[in-house]
């Protein structure tokens, strides 16, 4: 399996309100996965459904274990999120 990179900033969806630090962190996580699967589609094309840790969740629920993971790196970040603008729907 390929690692997945870090999205730069110029190709993140205007609602992405991860730091470069978050992104490194769940592109490292997303790289367990196939390379067609849809959380690493969704986060490498910077489309609205990768645009935040959340969404993508809900694309590795069969993967708890990866799940946890995304959880914990949400939670480590969410401290900052009070200086982030909030995520559009």
């Amino acid at each position: 399996m390929s690692a997945v990179r870090p999205l730069p900033r110029g190709k993140r969806h205007p609602s992405d309100y991860r730091d470069d630090t978050e992104h490194a962190q769940i592109a490292l996580i997303l790289s367990e996965l196939p390379s067609k699967h849809p959380a690493r589609v969704a986060y490498s094309s910077g489309a609205w459904e990768g645009a935040n840790t959340l969404s993508l969740i809900r694309l590795v629920v069969p993967r708890m274990d990866m799940v946890d993971r995304l959880l914990a790196v949400y939670a480590e970040h969410a401290a900052n999120a009070a200086f982030r603008p909030a995520p559009q729907i």
